[in-house]
């Protein structure tokens, strides 16, 4: 009776030890796998402050046309899209900027005044005019996506001045087409 006693300690030890393993390796796989997202997501949008940025010396108001012209300069950077906000009193506007030219409601190519709307180039910029605007925006703001995820904020534009007489889309009806 005492050797099965001594073998049945034996098997239980191993049984427990064995569902240890087994819990702690569950527990390794799911949290190594919440890491390891997070650190990819994180990841794609480290380091890229300064890359993309609001030009504000061309970032303005003109109310002439109820428009918002926005002055977007692009470092060498790699993004699939880009995500512009703008925000009123009581309520908020955006779109997206792609590398492939689209249309893009309520967007113009600044001077132009073209609907075929695309993310400035590496190392260049672009201006384009909003219109819908009936009073002067609060803040401007942008945000990159990288690798399918969408980043923070990277840069804003909080106090929008009227635009010079110089820098206008005043001339322009717009006409989505």
């Amino acid at each position: 009776m005492n050797g099965k006693k001594g073998l049945s300690q034996v098997i239980s030890t191993v049984l427990l030890i064995l569902l240890t393993v087994a819990i702690i390796g569950g527990v390794w796989a799911a949290v190594n796998g919440y890491v390891g997202s997070s650190l990819n997501r994180s990841g794609a949008c480290n380091q890229i402050l300064g890359k993309v940025s609001l030009n504000s010396d061309y970032t303005c108001y003109d109310p002439s046309s109820e428009s918002v012209l926005i002055s977007i300069s692009r470092g060498e950077f790699a993004m699939e899209s880009l995500l512009v906000s703008v925000s009123e009193e009581l309520e908020s506007k955006s779109f997206f900027l792609e590398d492939d030219p689209k249309t893009v409601e309520n967007l113009l190519n600044y001077k132009t005044l073209t609907n075929q709307i695309s993310l400035p180039g590496n190392e260049s910029g672009k201006t384009y005019c909003f219109f819908g605007f009936t009073s002067k925006p609060s803040l401007i703001e942008i945000s990159p996506k990288r690798s399918g995820n969408q980043c923070q904020v990277v840069d804003s534009v909080g106090d929008i001045p009227f635009c010079p007489a110089e820098i206008t889309c005043s001339g322009s009806s717009f006409e989505q087409g």
